[in-house]
């Protein structure tokens, strides 16, 4: 007889088939019971590894021992001819077509019920992964790729690597992911995971590390679940530098997979919109998005707009580095560091070009919205560019902040607020964000809400650029005049500070030492504080010199015009004809509900 159809007669192969069948079964059963009771992910692993030592005790128990009408015999001791193994056979057949009727159910309702992957099964592809019912919509922060080269020059590479892969992230349906700057919060920190987690709201993190040399990469990703720190997923890349691209369309596309969303649409995940396939020029943009994330000031500003040009060289057609290139002169303009009109107007003909060639660039229309709305003072036309910048990057923490210093500027409080506080769960760490929607609680005259806004602000980094400003300005509606005065002068950011100052000795009646605070803040800034140059005159009550500085404000297209119908500084001219005028010539009039000081 030959071996094969000894095992059929002995029921091996049924016994093996039926092992295998109810070891599927038991580990599906274990993983949602383990995940239920939030067991350590070796749990999982230590039932895999007992059914696999268990598979061959079976097979051997099989082919030794037969079961007789008496009980267990040794296979030797039983007669052929009172041998029952038919019988036996027949049973175990109903047994494992029972179970197999267990295991397609199992299978159908996987397919049907949304459920968040699992490290105990995610060994391969994290699309195989299997775990709990989802509760809510995933969240998910992007922490800053640990740079393991040799040179730590190449620290912009890792992190511009990490940054645009929560770019690729944030645009996925149903996926929360926090923002740049509260991710990045932790670089270089020994947090957990755990806190991480925590601190930012999220349920899952992404975190990696980059090594380069030369034109070699190695990116190593992981996705870890916070609640009980398990991998969901993880890989190791080692590609050429010109392979970068695939390879963050290769991490993304892994992620999203991995939590199971849906996408806003076929395009939604890649990470390519406006990108470029010349190695060169991705670097050098890398490089300009690192210096741009340093702060606002002159030269780190003027860095970033090198990089980026350096990428235009590379490829003309590189629509990101032509919208950083925009991003980068608005930061100049805006701070005073290029006058008004020609850092506004280079600021502009780059966002439109950058989407000249790439309409779909949420980060080309913000800054064009941006100009449109604060320079332009073309309030449809900012509009119809922010709703679409909204629609491209709802998930974006600068469309949010940016949007709100829109609503407020025009009067729409409320959006101005619900803006605002989107930027704030976006980027929970981000100082700016919480400037943002103080300052929107400002303009609604919630004064208690902007202050506890602009302290969280503070305590989140005390010297962040604006951080004293914006709670001096609160403190000057709140009546703590001589604390408006001590944060005034805390300020980093020149223009605040010495219009500040000015403004709470005038508030505080010291009209003499308020003049020569405003002399000497003309002397220093010339007139690109013409706005704050009038907020000082109308609180000193010389309506005249007020409505003079911001006939010049609108001549030098000072950004500071857009926040005039909301301003509680200019409360003292609206009652004043000439408010009423240049509002209208503005464009400004009878738009959304600007707040009536008389009835707050």
């Amino acid at each position: 007889m030959s071996l094969i159809s000894e095992l059929k007669r002995r029921n091996v192969i049924r016994v093996a088939l039926l092992y295998l069948v109810a070891g599927w079964v038991i580990l599906q059963v274990a993983q949602l019971l383990f995940d239920v009771l939030k067991l350590p992910d070796w749990t999982s692993r230590l039932v895999l590894g007992l059914l696999m030592l268990g598979f061959p005790l079976a097979l051997i128990f099989s082919w030794v021992y037969e079961l007789t009408p008496e009980g267990l015999k040794r296979e030797h001791e039983v007669d052929r001819n009172q041998s029952i193994t038919n019988t036996t056979a027949r049973k175990l057949d109903l047994v494992v077509g029972g179970l197999l009727v267990v295991a397609i159910g199992m299978l159908v309702l996987d397919r049907y019920v949304d459920r968040e992957p699992d490290a105990r099964t995610a060994t391969g592809s994290p699309a195989a992964a299997v775990a709990r019912a989802r509760t809510g919509p995933a969240s998910i922060a992007v922490l800053p790729f640990v740079n393991m080269s040799d040179d730590k020059a190449n620290d912009y590479f890792s992190d511009g690597l990490s940054e645009e892969l929560l770019n690729v992230l944030a645009k996925v349906q149903g996926l929360r992911v926090i923002a740049r700057t509260s991710s990045f919060a932790f670089k270089d920190k020994n947090a957990t995971i755990a806190d991480v987690a925590k601190t930012l709201g999220v349920d899952h993190v992404l975190e990696g590390s980059v090594r380069k040399s030369g034109d070699r990469v190695r990116i190593t990703a992981q996705l870890i679940r916070a609640a009980d720190s398990s991998h969901l997923w993880s890989e190791t890349y080692d590609r050429t530098l010109e392979d970068v691209f695939a390879i963050q369309d290769e991490i993304s596309g892994e992620v999203v997979d991995a939590l199971k969303v849906r996408l806003l649409s076929p395009d939604a995940s890649k990470p390519e919109v406006g990108g470029t396939t010349n190695a060169e020029a991705y670097e050098a943009y890398l490089q300009g998005l690192y210096s741009l994330n340093q702060g606002q000031q002159e030269a780190t500003l003027r860095k970033a707009l090198a990089a980026f040009d350096r990428a235009i060289v590379e490829d003309s057609t590189y629509a990101r580095a032509h919208a950083g290139r925009a991003r980068a002169l608005r930061h100049l303009a805006s701070n005073g560091y290029e006058p008004f009109d020609s850092g506004f107007g280079r600021a502009r003909e780059a966002a439109e070009h950058a989407i000249e060639l790439e309409p779909a660039l949420a980060e080309a229309w913000v800054p064009l919205a941006y100009i449109t709305s604060t320079v332009d003072l073309d309030i449809p036309r900012a509009q119809a560019q922010f709703e679409r910048a909204l629609a491209l990057d709802p998930g974006s923490a600068e469309v949010q902040g940016l949007y709100s210093a829109f609503a407020l500027g025009i009067g729409l409080t409320d959006k101005a607020i619900e803006a605002g506080s989107k930027a704030v769960q976006l980027d929970p760490l981000a100082p700016r964000q919480h400037i943002s929607l103080a300052n929107a609680y400002y303009g609604a005259r919630r004064y208690d809400e902007a202050l506890a806004v602009s302290r969280r602000a503070e305590r989140l980094d005390p010297n962040y650029p604006g951080v004293h400003g914006s709670i001096g300005a609160v403190l000057l509606e709140t009546g703590d005049l001589e604390g408006a005065r001590a944060e005034f002068d805390k300020e980093k950011i020149d223009w605040q500070r010495l219009t500040g100052v000015a403004l709470a000795d005038a508030k505080l009646g010291r009209a003499e030492q308020a003049r020569a605070g405003l002399a000497t803040a003309l002397e220093r800034l010339g007139e690109a504080a013409a706005y704050q140059y009038a907020e000082i005159n109308a609180q000193l009550g010389d309506r005249d010199e007020a409505f003079r500085w911001l006939e010049v404000a609108r001549r030098i297209k000072d950004p500071g015009l857009s926040i005039i119908v909301s301003d509680p500084l200019m409360d003292p001219l609206r009652d004043d004809p000439r408010y009423k005028t240049l509002t209208r010539e503005l464009g400004l009039a009878n738009l959304g509900r600007p707040v009536d000081p008389q009835t707050t």
